[in-house]
């Protein structure tokens, strides 16, 4: 490839007018972010640390962090429920309609329900001009497929997709993190609490992924194990593994945390001032030379490399991170506002509501008003009236008319402007989550049930339009690092033996995450099989029958072998035995009553054939002239 050619295709991902740090730098040329060394293994560990205490600082300097955290914190406390101005019962359980909480909770089920379904092709490349493939890149294909929905499967996909999608819409970022699970020997996507994750904070996420050059995440291991993935001498133990050491003593059950460093082509663990490991990413296959003897026509032996290209499906290596976020507009890694920060006011509103309905309610008990002059009561006789009265007793007062010297006051109700203004707060939060046609509080108001499907319908557009496409696009990245993981690791999944696999395009087939109806959906299904235009398994997964395809063979063993389906049933077995005797000797009978009616027929043919020999041979005897 020539040089024109390389620096083309690199400056296709270098981190090129992308917006950056605040507006002003956006617009400035030179210099416009703090002047870093790249990171490489051949950096001392006290440039290396350097480094990355630069990276770290950058990021908790920054105003990106600060004002994420707020938000966070925010975001999190509403959805808990932890919300000002809260009228209590008592001091640990405020009364409060958390409509926050229940507008996340029926979104995310939603855009979750389905699972992403899996596309794999051939790329481009693999098929010649006539449009053919060869059968074993075919079959190939089949296998990698059912291998991610295995994996999909194994890792409980959906349920990770719910998470990082709570996690988006709670700390305006959902983070998801692939490697290789020594226990399981697969595949594994663990979703990382965003807190734990150290950003570039001139970075941004958008639809080609992360642009940032680096990503740090504080994990946590225990003493021992980690010491053994260090690994070195037990008698003259590393700087690293002696810093760990004297770090816990002898308690090596102790969990150490660590800040772990990603960039596309290296990792590190880095504690305190201490270096702990050093490598260059390990989820590539890097080229290699591999050393071999050749012996000429004489018989001497020379040392030779051949080298061996590595099997990658990423055409460069990239670090195990996978972010989603949705409203970002390209000038920090993660997402501007969020449903949630959308709806903070409406929330607060709807609890002063509720808080003036429950403090008038209160007061419709009624207060009163005692005199004392006109009751001739003290004012410790005056409570005890007022409790006694509260109860159903009897007051003797010594003066006085019981009107005048005892009142009681009751508020007047408020106005139906107020349940008017919590009715319409509601819908309006409702509205902005895009959920109002989900719950049962939303459709309350729709009286006609093709409103309320039209009502439901809007919410889908909402829904599959925003968050939907991207959680497909999550699930695809996820699907493709799946692969990666494969051909590094997994030394059997291959080809052919020996060859390299064929180039493979891997995505999620659309609008597999959209939430769609399970009642239309339904009567749809119905629909098509009552004009036999549907399979009996597609039916049932269509109905979303837990066993569609146990329920389909069953329905095809009815009609086709009974005998299989119901061979543990002995009654039901006898029951077929009768039938199938009763039918043999229904057949028995009718083959005895056609054999009948053919010996008839026989003998009627054979007596018109006999006839009609006689009429012949009388035919052909002369007659007399009287006779005739």
């Amino acid at each position: 490839m020539a040089d024109a050619e390389l620096n083309a295709y690199a400056s296709l991902s270098a981190d090129v007018n992308k917006q950056k740090g605040a507006f002003d730098n956006e617009i400035k040329e030179g210099i416009v972010s703090e002047k870093l060394s790249e990171l490489d293994l051949k950096m001392s560990d006290d440039d290396l640390i350097k480094l990355t205490n630069k990276w770290e600082k950058a990021w908790k300097d920054s105003d990106v962090k600060s004002e994420w955290e707020k938000k966070m914190e925010e975001n999190e406390n509403y959805w808990l429920g932890k919300q000002f101005d809260q009228p209590k019962a008592d001091k640990s359980r405020p009364l409060m309609d958390n409509l926050i909480f229940e507008s996340v909770e029926t979104y995310l089920p939603r855009v979750t329900k389905r699972n992403p379904e899996p596309l794999v092709s051939l790329n481009s490349s693999e098929i010649d001009i006539e449009g053919n493939s060869d059968p074993r890149k075919l079959k190939y294909v089949d296998k990698v497929k059912a291998k991610l929905i295995d994996l999909a499967d194994e890792n409980k996909f959906r349920l990770k997709l719910k998470k990082v999608a709570r996690h988006w819409a709670i700390f305006l970022i959902g983070i998801g993190k692939v490697g290789w699970d020594l226990d399981t020997d697969a595949p594994i996507l663990r979703i990382v609490r965003p807190r734990k994750i150290i950003l570039d904070p001139d970075a941004t996420i958008d639809e080609d992924g992360y642009t940032g050059n680096r990503i740090g995440e504080y994990r946590k291991i225990e003493a021992s194990r980690l010491i053994k993935i260090i690994g070195g001498d037990e008698e003259e133990p590393t700087g690293a593994v002696k810093a760990i050491k004297d770090l816990v003593k002898e308690d090596l059950a102790t969990d150490i945390q660590f800040i772990e460093w990603w960039t596309s082509e290296f990792m590190c663990w880095k504690m305190g001032k201490n270096i702990l490991l050093k490598k260059k990413n390990p989820h590539w296959n890097y080229d290699q030379e591999i050393p071999q003897e050749q012996v000429d026509n004489y018989g001497n032996t020379t040392q030779i490399s051949i080298p061996k290209k590595g099997i990658n499906h990423f055409v460069n290596p990239q670090m195990p991170y996978i972010f989603l976020t949705v409203f970002n507009l390209g000038d920090q890694p993660v997402d501007k506002t969020s449903l949630i920060g959308q709806n903070l006011s409406n929330q607060d509103l709807i609890n002063k509501r509720n808080k003036q309905i429950d403090k008038n309610a209160d007061r419709m008990n009624g207060g009163m008003v005692v005199s004392l002059a006109r009751s001739g009561l003290t004012q410790s006789q005056a409570k005890g009236v007022s409790e006694s009265l509260r109860k159903g007793g009897v007051v003797a007062i010594p003066d006085g008319t019981p009107r005048e010297a005892i009142d009681t006051y009751s508020p007047t109700a408020l106005p139906a402007d107020v349940f008017t203004q919590l009715s319409d707060i509601r819908s309006r939060l409702r509205d902005i989550f895009g959920i109002k046609g989900s719950s049962q509080a939303g459709l309350e108001s729709e009286q006609t049930v093709r409103g309320k499907i039209l009502s439901t319908g809007l919410d889908t557009d909402r829904i599959g339009g925003g968050v939907s496409e991207y959680l497909e696009q999550y699930s695809s990245d996820v699907y493709n690092w799946f692969l990666q993981l494969l051909y590094v690791y997994d030394l059997g999944f291959q080809f052919i033996e020996g060859a390299i696999p064929p180039k493979v395009k891997i995505a999620v087939k659309e609008g597999s995450l959209i939430p769609k109806d399970s009642f239309s959906i339904a009567n749809q299904a119905m629909e098509l099989a009552g004009m036999n235009r549907i399979a009996n398994i597609d039916l049932y997964k269509r109905l979303e029958f837990p066993n569609p395809e146990e329920l389909a063979a069953n329905v095809w063993l009815e009609t086709n072998a009974p005998q299989l389906l119901y061979k543990d049933n002995p009654t039901v077995m006898e029951a077929m035995g009768m039938m199938q005797a009763s039918a043999m000797q229904q057949a028995q009978q009718e083959q005895s009553n056609k054999q009948q009616e053919f010996g008839q027929e026989m003998e009627k043919q054979k007596m018109k054939e006999e006839g009609q020999t006689t009429r012949s041979i009388l035919s052909a005897i002369p007659m007399k002239k009287e006779e005739k």
